[in-house]
């Protein structure tokens, strides 16, 4: 006996089919509700992590300039010209020389 509540027949195949797209729609709430939490999450840990990205990447740079300065000096170059940034050609037989 299908219909012993009182429903009125087909209504039960109405009231499942129903029940299904509530279920899809929470479903599919939830899917849109954990990719925003993950959004926020990479959102937050990108704004808290960028002060020391960029710190590790001014100290590469910081390294490398002291790197290249150290090169220069031991090329015979004096400090304060070596801390310009200056660029040594080399010794060798001049490029333009090649080309007529």
């Amino acid at each position: 006996m299908r219909n012993d509540g009182g429903l009125p027949d087909g209504s039960l195949d109405l009231l499942s089919a129903q029940a299904l797209r509530v279920q899809e729609a929470g479903l599919a709430l939830s899917d849109e509700i954990v990719l925003f939490t993950l959004g926020a999450q990479m959102a937050w840990l990108e704004f808290w992590a960028h002060p020391f990205l960029q710190a590790g990447a001014e100290l590469q740079a910081w390294q490398a300039r002291q790197a290249r300065t150290a090169r220069l000096v031991r090329r015979g170059v004096p400090e304060p010209l070596a801390r310009e940034g200056l660029h040594l050609l080399p010794t060798g037989p001049s490029k333009a020389a090649e080309f007529p």
